[in-house]
């Protein structure tokens, strides 16, 4: 069970963190337990599809599934962000077990006022940015605790809310579709109102190494215009281990492989990565990932006014201040969560 404590010297700056204090050593089954709640996420997408396709070979049923149908492309909750949320589902079992298995833990360097809307800005994405799901679209890492008042929804690609079951199970954990208009209708919803933001995106995770945190963030400047847009305050968050977690096959400039995926970027709006990591039930080889920990750093909020149309100069001086403070994150904890990182924090683009 996680529990939240105050810190006030192991790790200075950080004035509270989820932490895992096992009163005895894990078992195999509960190592167990953990893997089954990784692959169950995993393959979540795969799973609903194919559940709602095989119910299409009872007869009987049908007209209901048709029904369901015609409404899963008329319902756009997912832009227009109406709260489906289930806070049971959030704090269910299996996303504590999610999370006890990197592990996956959130440090607060800054209280948040619930009065405002904040803008988390997520770094790096990795493969499957699987710390933001954990820390942020779940309770496994204690979210509510270290930030009462403030509701977190994590943002995806529309084509996801376009998958039978699929999407209804992320509306239940408050994700919603990262447009500009779901982000404009969640953070006018009210005060305590945020968005996780993964900045770098699909180009981000084909340059996801171990040991290495690669970031596209200097013609990013969306995030900020969203900020003054809505009034809401910026607050970059560096998630150190995500990186770590898969390896990918070499897609260097140049080769065929990453020729095909900007190609399929281009066309479908994602990319494929290809990666890999542990086996289910070995540790050489497979798609699980590593049980490596994600350690996510939230930092202090960049406060920002209310503006339609903010200049050209407002918003790359704010964008350098944002980097300026991701950077001072890094600089400040690398030597706590990554002590054996192969390179430094470099900004790819």
């Amino acid at each position: 069970m996680q529990e939240i404590t105050k810190t006030t010297g192991p790790i200075p700056g950080i004035l509270e963190s989820t932490t895992f204090t096992p009163k005895y050593k894990k078992s195999h089954l509960a190592s167990a337990v953990e893997a089954l709640a990784v692959f169950l996420h995993s393959v979540s997408l795969t799973l609903t599809a194919s559940w709602f396709t095989i119910l299409w070979v009872f007869l009987p049923i049908w007209p209901i599934l048709l029904v369901y149908l015609a409404w899963l492309f008329y319902d756009d909750a997912f832009v227009t962000a109406k709260d489906r949320q289930s806070p049971w589902l959030k704090r269910a079992a299996p996303y504590h077990w999610f999370c006890h298995y990197f592990p996956i833990r959130l440090h607060k360097t800054a209280n948040l006022d619930p009065q405002k809307n904040y803008i988390f800005g997520y770094h790096p994405h990795g493969i499957l940015s699987l710390g933001a799901f954990g820390g942020f679209a779940t309770e496994g890492a204690e979210f509510s605790k270290l930030f009462p008042g403030i509701n977190a929804s994590v943002l995806t690609l529309n084509s996801n809310f376009y998958v039978p079951v699929y999407r209804d199970y992320l509306l239940a954990l408050n994700v919603n579709s990262v447009s500009k208009k779901s982000c404009v209708n969640i953070l006018s919803r009210g005060p305590g109102e945020s968005v996780v933001i993964v900045i770098g995106g699909a180009q981000e995770s084909l340059l996801s190494r171990p040991g290495q945190n690669n970031l596209v963030l200097k013609k990013r400047l969306g995030f900020v215009k969203l900020a003054y847009l809505t009034g809401s305050s910026l607050v970059p968050c560096f998630a150190f281990g995500e990186s770590d977690i898969f390896e990918q096959v070499n897609n260097n400039p140049g080769t065929r492989i990453y020729k095909f995926q900007e190609i399929v970027k281009k066309l479908a709006g994602f990319t494929i990565p290809f990666f890999y990591g542990r086996g289910i039930l070995n540790k050489s080889f497979g798609l699980m990932p590593w049980r490596k920990p994600i350690n996510i750093v939230v930092g202090e909020p960049l406060d920002l006014p209310k503006k339609s149309n903010p200049t050209s100069q407002e918003l790359y001086e704010t964008q350098e201040e944002y980097i300026r403070r991701l950077d001072g994150l890094w600089n400040k904890y690398k030597d706590v969560f990554v002590p054996e990182r192969v390179k430094e924090l470099h900004l790819a683009a």
